[in-house]
């Protein structure tokens, strides 16, 4: 692959050489899509090395959950640990309670999450004779739009053996649960060489097409009524108004079985029938013509996956696989992505659920609104579970029920445990990130200067320019949230 410079191809082999030398390793990775698609790869190239792993998915690593991973290890005592989609942000946790465990030899991370700005540190992945660090971040490359962290344990997967090309399936649905895909045009650097490694091998498909959500599962009236991306002013969210969409065109919307069509069950023409409608529609509404150009775009197709299900294309597969971790339930979709039949039931069920938690709270922040600072929203729901936080404030900008011109911050007291911690999620667009914000590096200063204030640790925070989280000690919030915002006024220009 020739986007991946020498010094990373150098530590993927040396992962390759000790996964080789493994007798008993264990798996830990993140609960969202990236960080289920990264636990399913892990578990198939070592079982594929011969190898019965344990493994199990954390909401957070942070100094409460680490002394969690420590006692799941000593229980099961694994030669070699490997952490998928976090730890980058943890390492020191890391060396501190796991790396003098006896029995570990090795420990290996495959994140993409920026690295902490550490002066004691030195640039590059972290030193150690234990731990080997494998991060986009320390080669040159962007964890935020290069390659995901299903990516990077694609990237070990291939790199132990060319036959795990058809795990770039997992590999791109992780990325595009990580939204890779809009932080530049479409897919690029390495995640654009593993959908040509998927589209060679036959795994995945990349078709011109409309970028709505749900055009393998959604009736065509219900594609429209839930259209968020972009948000279509008197159609979304207003079921009559799509039925005359449609009718207007003479476009059917049952097939001569008496089936409601989806999106694919059209022919080409239909489809530029409607597409042309949806941009004159778009025009009315919105001045920037990019909004309406960009509702076609590459999708990214699985024709090995099941038609009309939401295997078929990576965002959905993304979503479902999401429920599965919002839920709770993070073991589910990893289980789905191993072929488990009886997994895939039940993650359709947590998936119905995760669309009515997700409509219920977006109903609430319609109803109760929002705060507005000099330089971000503010949406603090007590009811809102800190598992999808951010995805309601992501889903709020993307509907226009907050706007998008600053940054937007959630806060869920509702959390995984019943500890003091609350769970702080921020979201902005790529303009902001382009006039200089950086919410990592915004949340980690926060939390850097709260922690100093209180002098032990009360916040922690990770993350991505656009998409950033914290947990922070509920005696705190109200000065770590006006740090975030002094942040924020002096760095975006």
């Amino acid at each position: 692959m020739d986007s991946i410079p020498d010094s990373m191809k150098e530590a993927l082999n040396k992962a390759v050489e000790i996964i080789k030398t493994s007798k008993k390793p264990m798996a830990i990775s993140h609960i969202d899509a990236d960080g289920i698609t990264a636990m399913a790869i892990v578990v198939f190239l070592l079982e594929r090395a011969g190898h019965s792993p344990t493994w199990q998915n954390i909401h957070q690593l942070n100094s409460d959950t680490i002394f969690e991973v420590r006692d799941l290890a000593r229980e099961h005592k694994p030669d070699l640990m490997i952490f998928s989609d976090l730890g980058t942000g943890q390492i020191q946790l890391i060396k501190e309670y796991l790396e003098n465990e006896p029995y570990i030899r090795h420990i290996i991370i495959l994140d993409h999450h920026l690295p902490p700005k550490n002066p004691s540190l030195t640039k590059g992945p972290f030193k150690s004779n234990k731990i080997l660090e494998i991060n986009p971040s320390n080669h040159d490359l962007s964890g935020s739009y290069d390659v995901s962290g299903a990516g990077v344990s694609f990237l070990l997967a291939y790199s132990l053996s060319t036959e795990n090309a058809d795990l770039s399936e997992l590999a791109i649905v992780g990325a595009s649960g990580d939204l890779q895909a809009y932080y530049g045009k479409g897919f690029v650097g390495v995640n654009e060489e593993i959908i040509k490694i998927g589209e060679y091998s036959g795994f995945i498909r990349v078709d011109k097409d409309l970028t709505f959500f749900g055009i393998n599962t959604r009736p065509l009236p219900q594609l429209l009524e839930y259209a968020t991306d972009p948000y279509l002013p008197g159609i979304t969210g207003d079921r009559d108004a799509c039925y005359k969409f449609y009718n207007d065109l003479s476009i059917p919307l049952k097939d001569d079985l008496d089936r409601w069509r989806i999106w694919m069950d059209l022919c080409q023409e239909e489809k530029q029938q409607i597409i042309q409608a949806l941009v004159s529609h778009i025009l009315q509404f919105y001045e920037n013509p990019r909004i309406a150009s960009g509702i076609v775009g590459n999708i990214i197709t699985l024709p090995r996956r099941p038609e009309r299900t939401e295997m078929r294309s990576a965002k959905e597969f993304s979503t479902l696989l999401n429920a599965c971790g919002r839920n709770r339930r993070a073991d589910v979709g990893v289980k789905i992505c191993l072929g488990d039949v009886d997994a895939l039931r039940e993650g359709i069920t947590l998936l119905q659920q995760h669309r009515a938690n997700l409509a219920s709270a977006l109903r609430r922040l319609e109803t109760d609104g929002y705060d507005e600072t000099e330089s971000m929203y503010i949406v603090n729901d007590p009811e809102t579970p800190d598992t999808i936080i951010g995805i309601i404030i992501g889903m709020a900008q993307g509907s226009r029920i907050i706007p998008v011109d600053k940054p937007v911050i959630g806060v869920s007291t509702n959390t995984s445990d019943d500890g003091p911690r609350v769970k702080i999620s921020g979201r902005a667009k790529k303009s902001l990130v382009k006039r200089g914000l950086n919410l990592k590096e915004v949340f980690s200063t926060a939390s850097t200067l709260v922690n100093e204030s209180a002098e032990e640790k009360v916040a922690e925070a990770g993350g991505h320019p656009m998409a950033a989280g914290a947990f922070v000690h509920e005696d705190y919030l109200d000065e770590f949230l006006e740090l975030v915002s002094v942040e924020i006024r002096r760095t975006v220009k």
